[in-house]
């Protein structure tokens, strides 16, 4: 069975198997999602925001609800590496992740330029 993420702010939809975590699904279509701690759920660097009224997500870990707090599950955050999608659901990447993204291959550009 499949289903659909889309991914904000790009507005990028993407098709997934149902019981897939965020994490792999942006990894398998493309997606930056930052991860540091390889999908363990022992940092805060794939947090994302869930959009969607009433999603078709797995229920919070404890983990998540130990590194994110009560309040910001509440708001709809969670992490990418331990929410599993079983429905259609939209998802926002927030802002900090996409500049760092950007800034690291602006650095990687000069590296390059300043080499030659």
């Amino acid at each position: 069975m499949r289903t659909h993420i889309q991914f904000q702010p790009k507005g990028k939809k993407v098709t997934i198997r149902k019981g897939e975590n965020l994490l792999q699904a942006g990894l398998k279509n493309r997606v930056y999602i930052k991860s540091r701690c390889g999908g363990k759920g022992s940092c805060t660097a794939c947090k994302i925001q869930i959009l969607s009224d009433n999603p078709l997500v797995s229920l919070p870990t404890t983990q998540e609800m130990r590194m994110l707090g009560e309040e910001n599950v509440a708001k709809g955050y969670r992490l990418a590496c331990q929410t599993r999608v079983y429905g259609e659901v939209e998802v926002l990447i927030p802002e900090e992740t996409w500049k760092t993204k950007v800034k690291n291959q602006l650095e990687e550009t000069n590296e390059e330029i300043e080499g030659n």
